[in-house]
């Protein structure tokens, strides 16, 4: 699982595929932030979601060229703000969605969120 994106990026190549291409090992992207590719907009995402009946939060990232980019998930109950998964390497965009279910105790995936804390600790110790 890598904090940035996977094919969810303006070259369709981000950090999530670049990691997994140079290890060979399968690669989620989690990005917190959307890039603007084909047509997908914050504001129209925002609409999307807000318009979905889905209960589990979850809205596949349909371009205009009618691809699918990757998915927006509400990971906890009353986030507004949506974290973007995409296919990195060797993964499958539905495995990719349920990995990142199975591990969301809050909006950022455990993995990346105890990565943050981790670094930042370190970071402040080391000054």
């Amino acid at each position: 699982m890598v904090d940035g994106n996977g094919l969810l990026h303006p070259r369709g190549f981000g950090l999530a595929c670049h990691i997994g291409v140079l290890t060979d090992l399968p690669t989620v992207g989690v990005g917190k932030n959307l890039h603007h590719v084909d047509g997908l907009t914050q504001s129209r995402v925002r609409e999307l979601l807000q318009s979905a009946d889905s209960p589990e939060n979850i809205l596949p990232l349909i371009g205009d060229s009618g691809c699918t980019w990757g998915a927006a998930m509400r990971s906890s109950q009353g986030s507004l703000k949506p974290i973007f998964i995409s296919v990195g390497h060797r993964i499958s965009l539905a495995t990719a969605i349920e990995i990142v279910r199975m591990v969301c105790r809050f909006r950022v995936p455990e993995p990346i969120r105890q990565a943050d804390i981790r670094s930042r600790e370190c970071l402040r110790n080391n000054r």
